[in-house]
């Protein structure tokens, strides 16, 4: 679509645009290069056929005339129709000058963020490279959005000059979407446009966008970094990678008009979450984006707030969540009994395959252990969705501790308590919980069942060593009476867990199993499941599979940032500049005075403490796998989590002082002096102190 074409399109769509006109070849060379109607200066643009193509672009190749007068239209026409490779039946644009206080640049990929890049004055200034433009990742806003922005503030920028110009940009956020509606381009649109010194935009351009790669997610750690070790299984990336689309389904049922994305997206080999699909959604449905940033711990790069009048458009989606939060209990309870008779069900068919056609049975084993993720993660969702709302108002009130202690992840440090204090055997602990362990939601993770007698050795030490406090008798009834709804989706949440971690048990054992038996030197969860499958299909030599060279993980070595499909990954523009905070957000209120235990990667070789009167665990990140360091401390510190995360129920629970979220500019090495306050986040380091001051 040549850009004459796309200013007629603007106007046929009703978008605002300077006035303009096209002049042919022809009518130039007859002499007519008359522009009646526009106001001078005008910019002479080009409008080459095959400039602004769906697979090629030529932007930025051929001349364009600003500030044009009415004497110099004649060259200005001249000099442009020169720059083309052929002048005949070709077209020149003369449009009127726009009196440009910004000028800037959006690429909107039809899913992925919208990136938009601006300058003061003309846009020749960000083309030419004379300014460095501020990057702002753009929300995708509706139609009543324009006018209630008129009425009160619901979108925050990070730089004034978004601030100054915020109506214009929620109308090219709005306009945007019905460009991309009416495009048959399917990749997204490069959108030029300035907004005026009255602050009126105007659309100049809108070519395609011809590289696909280059479209952007913003992605975070969030809870992966709680539940996956700093260097995940190679198999468990493959699986939740995969799983990307599926688990975004949770989303698309509840609402049709959302637009297919990814949940999950792979960067430096790691599956990390796709925060920007997730704010999109808050923003569609007129919900803060807080709400997501807060519960996962990432910051809001787009700090859109409450519309209300956006939520009562989406009522019906409401309305299906509430159902499907009423019934929740009942479905997972329902699922659980379902795939307890269902799982072994399949293993005993396959038992025949694993011997005739290994390659089929693989291909059903990964099939019925990638329904079971996506199953078990969307039920999760459902749960804290359902439960969410409870537990911000019990800590909005400080009373979030009086909740009922009960949940089977307590059960499961309490289990773990009385293995350290020997009153019960190894033998026992394992016959109710040999199936779980740390960072259990990897399936390449051993279990403690799989542990050897050393093994337990280094992860019991001293039975003296156990720190962990019998929950204290809770007060104010009134509290678990009034919200025992909220307690039952915690404990119904902790449940399964602890269930789904037997039917991962189960997948990895009976994998487990055959590669004992038949490739006793291949660990089949550190390679992806192509490659496991190409193996057992026979089109690989188990030396070809070992001697395979894949990249070194990242880690996770980024909070949250822009990346490409290509990989590429960038920090994330739009985060406000706010004060570094200086508190995390308190798990259970208590006051404990000692020195840091920093711990960086739960494992049983470093499950014993160092001997410190007070130990304060500081960790990244948590999640139930940590029960055995809980167990051997007086306070708890994480960088990552959330009131909602199974290790902050199970720190509650127990009594045990803790903080989450806390600040990583402050950070805490092992033998450091500190106080921490379990009911305010904060932490003080103490100085010249020693063992004999507590």
């Amino acid at each position: 679509m040549s850009k004459l074409s796309q200013l007629e399109w603007f106007e046929e769509l009703g978008l605002p645009t300077a006035k303009f006109q096209g002049i042919s070849y022809q009518e130039f060379t007859n002499g007519n290069n008359a522009a009646t109607h526009l106001n001078f200066p005008l910019a002479v643009r080009s409008t080459f056929e095959e400039e602004d193509g769906d697979e090629k672009s030529f932007a930025g190749n051929f001349h364009t005339a600003l500030e044009v007068r009415k004497e110099g239209l004649k060259s200005a026409i001249q000099a442009v129709f020169d720059s083309y490779p052929k002048a005949e039946n070709n077209q020149v644009i003369v449009q009127e000058m726009i009196n440009a206080s910004y000028s800037g640049v959006l690429f909107a990929y039809k899913t992925g963020v919208w990136k938009l890049e601006m300058v003061k004055g003309l846009g020749e200034n960000l083309v030419s490279g004379k300014m460095t433009p501020s990057v702002l990742l753009l929300p995708k806003f509706q139609k009543a959005d324009i006018n209630w922005n008129k009425i009160f503030t619901f979108w925050k920028t990070n730089e004034l000059i978004f601030e100054k110009n915020k109506s214009a940009l929620i109308q090219l956020s709005v306009f945007t979407q019905k460009l991309l509606a009416n495009s048959p381009n399917t990749v997204g649109l490069d959108i030029e446009f300035s907004i005026d010194k009255g602050g009126q935009l105007y659309l100049l351009q809108a070519r395609p966008i011809t590289t696909p790669e280059e479209e952007e997610e913003v992605l975070t750690s969030a809870n992966h970094k709680e539940i996956l070790p700093p260097q995940p299984s190679r198999m468990m990336t493959s699986l939740i990678e995969d799983a990307g689309e599926d688990l975004f389904q949770y989303y698309l049922d509840l609402d049709r008009s959302l637009t297919p994305r990814k949940f999950i997206a792979k960067a430096a080999g790691m599956p990390w979450i796709n925060l920007s699909a997730l704010l999109d959604i808050m923003v569609a449905w007129g919900l803060p984006t807080s709400l997501v940033c807060k519960s996962v711990g990432a910051e809001d790069f787009y700090q859109v707030g409450l519309r209300p009048y956006r939520i009562l458009r989406k009522l019906p989606v409401f309305f299906k969540i509430l159902r499907q939060q009423q019934n929740i209990k009942k479905a997972i309870k329902k699922w659980v009994k379902v795939k307890s008779n269902q799982l072994p069900q399949q293993q005993q068919k396959r038992q025949e395959e694993w011997h005739t056609t290994p390659g089929l049975a693989f291909q059903n084993w990964q099939e019925s252990f990638q329904t079971l993720y996506v199953e078990l993660v969307t039920h999760m969702q459902a749960l804290t969705g359902a439960m969410s709302g409870g537990v911000g108002l019990l800590n909005k009130l400080g009373y979030l501790q009086y909740l009922p202690n009960n949940s089977q992840s307590t059960d499961y440090l309490n289990a773990f308590q009385n293995l350290i204090q020997n009153q019960i055997t190894v033998e026992k602990f394992i016959e109710s919980y040999g199936h779980r362990g740390f960072y259990e939601s990897d399936i390449g993770q051993k279990r403690f069942a799989e542990y050897t007698a050393e093994d337990w050795d280094s992860i019991l030490g001293s039975g003296s060593t156990t720190k962990t406090k019998t929950p204290q008798k809770q007060e104010k009834r009134w509290v678990g009476w009034l919200f025992s709804n909220t307690a039952s989706l915690i404990h119904a949440r902790e449940w399964i867990r602890h269930e789904s971690m037997r039917f991962f048990q189960l997948h990895r054992s009976e994998l487990l199993t055959y590669f004992t038996d038949k490739y006793p030197n291949i660990d089949p969860f550190q390679y992806p499941f192509e490659d496991i499958k190409a193996l057992l299909q026979g089109n690989i030599s188990p030396t070809e599979l070992e001697n395979k060279d894949y990249p070194v993980l990242s880690g996770w070595d980024m909070d949250s940032f822009l990346a490409n499909t290509l990989g590429r990954r960038l920090a994330v523009p739009g985060i406000l500049q706010e004060e570094k905070r200086e508190a995390g957000i308190g798990i259970y209120p208590g006051k404990v005075e000692g020195q840091v235990w920093r711990v960086e990667v739960a494992n049983f070789k470093d499950a014993i403490p160092p001997n410190f009167e007070n130990i304060i665990l500081v960790a990244d990140a948590l999640d139930p796998g940590w029960i055995p360091y809980f167990t051997k401390v007086d306070a708890v510190v994480s960088h990552v989590g959330g009131l909602l995360s199974h290790a902050s129920i199970i720190l509650r629970e127990s009594s045990i002082p803790s903080i989450t979220q806390f600040p990583r500019h402050l950070s805490l090495a092992t033998g450091d002096w500190i106080s921490m306050d379990g009911q305010t986040g904060k932490i003080e380091r103490l100085t010249n102190l020693s063992p004999d001051s507590f």
